[in-house]
């Protein structure tokens, strides 16, 4: 059963790792989160959290502007179905030329 007040808040596990896992997914703005939370009950490593979410809103910068997102994602579906295809014609290929020989 879903809870509405849970909806959209960090998960409930905030520890580095988590942190790291959400980014491994892109989930970039839960990890921004946990490390905000974190630098809050860790003042001492406050600065180090900073660091981890200025160099993650470099790295995502352009997926926070949605119109760039909706462009990334359609460029990145494009280079998928180029591979996909490149994938087929290598695969009919005459062997001579699969192995450069004429």
């Amino acid at each position: 059963m879903n809870n509405p007040s849970n909806e959209g808040s960090t998960p409930p596990i905030m520890t580095e790792t988590m942190a790291k896992l959400l980014l491994g997914q892109r989930h970039w703005r839960e990890a921004i989160d946990i490390y905000k939370e974190l630098s809050r009950q860790n003042p001492a490593k406050a600065e180090a959290y900073q660091k981890e979410i200025s160099q993650i809103k470099e790295y995502f910068r352009p997926q926070a502007n949605p119109e760039t997102a909706k462009k990334t994602f359609r460029t990145r579906q494009q280079i998928s179905r180029l591979k996909n295809l490149l994938k087929v014609v290598k695969r009919q290929q005459p062997e001579n030329y699969k192995q450069g020989s004429s």
